[in-house]
């Protein structure tokens, strides 16, 4: 909450706040590279407030001091998820080192959702001139989402394949992005609206838009095979950790500091040989991790640790 100003959880403000409650609040004192800031977020139902160092900030002053990386049980579905879980994790992670991210997925998305709107509720030959206002706005917001993710996934190739390789030693991963927008930036704009134009007809049929960036997918190979499909339990699991394990490496490295990382019971979802492959990255970064487990056995580190036990809300340790 405090990283991204909203839960991976809940979807609804009004389902963090405690029975009987009218609010909640969540505050951190944060250093970053030196400097250090009084972070919070107050909670109210339908609303919510973020102040650095005490003074109300907007979303483009908040984000940026302060990153994190989440590993979550659900995160280990990804290779054989659905398209748009693997959209998330580029969207998430692109966000996290370039916040002004943000602001232009949020432009897209609401493009997307008008013209679609427009689409479901105009029948054939209706409001083509509205139409051809979101279909200019929608092929001009894509490209800086399909270049900003084309980029990161260069960026984070070699790693994920070299972290894969340390965690198993043996078979080669790989991942691209698949778009059909494969054009330099500049060309986007002008072949998703030719694109968008020739599809109206379908596009009115289906009640959605059928070309764009909310499309397209990130593919995981392994020795060249799809892995969705040919990989083993392990070997997905495996892959899941080398992507989190090439994006906290990114990360650092961009920044200068490294994240803090959020692991979320993940241990008791991975096998001992995982799990030991996780923790000992993890004794080599010097990232700062809070670890949510079922039995502390699953934490397999031993030096600069701290233990706190959290009964029916109450925290003790």
């Amino acid at each position: 909450m405090l990283g991204t100003l909203r839960s991976f959880r809940a979807a609804r403000t009004e389902e963090l706040i405690r029975f009987g409650t009218e609010r909640a609040r969540v505050r951190a004192r944060v250093e970053k590279l030196g400097t250090a800031r009084l972070l919070e977020v107050e909670l109210q139902p339908g609303h919510k407030s973020a102040r650095v160092d005490g003074k109300g900030a907007r979303a483009a002053q908040y984000f940026g001091g302060f990153n994190v990386v989440l590993f979550a049980p659900e995160d280990l579905r990804l290779p054989r998820g659905a398209p748009s879980q693997r959209r998330r994790f580029l969207d998430r992670a692109i966000w996290n080192g370039a916040p002004a991210y943000l602001g232009e997925a949020q432009t897209y998305e609401r493009v997307l959702r008008s013209r679609n709107a427009v689409l479901r509720d105009g029948g054939a030959g209706a409001r083509d001139e509205l139409l051809e206002v979101y279909d200019e706005q929608l092929a001009a917001a894509a490209a800086a989402i399909v270049e900003r993710r084309r980029r990161f996934v260069g960026e984070l190739r070699a790693r994920v394949a070299h972290a894969f390789d340390r965690v198993t030693g043996g078979l080669k991963l790989e991942i691209s992005y698949e778009t059909a927008l494969d054009f330099a930036a500049a060309e986007i704009p002008a072949a998703l609206l030719e694109r968008l134009r020739a599809e109206r007809g379908r596009d009115r049929a289906r009640g959605a838009t059928s070309s764009g960036p909310h499309t397209d997918d990130l593919a995981i190979a392994l020795d060249g095979r799809a892995a969705s499909a040919y990989a083993s339990q392990g070997q997905l699991r495996a892959i899941v950790l080398a992507l989190k394990i090439a994006e906290i490496e990114l990360l650092s490295e961009r920044l200068g500091d490294p994240p803090v990382l959020l692991l979320d019971d993940v241990s008791s979802e991975l096998d001992p040989t995982r799990n030991a492959q996780l923790f000992e990255f993890l004794r080599g970064v010097r990232c700062q991790a809070f670890i949510t487990t079922t039995h502390p056995t699953h934490v397999l580190l031993t030096e600069e640790r701290k233990d706190y036990q959290i009964v029916t809300g109450a925290v003790s340790g």
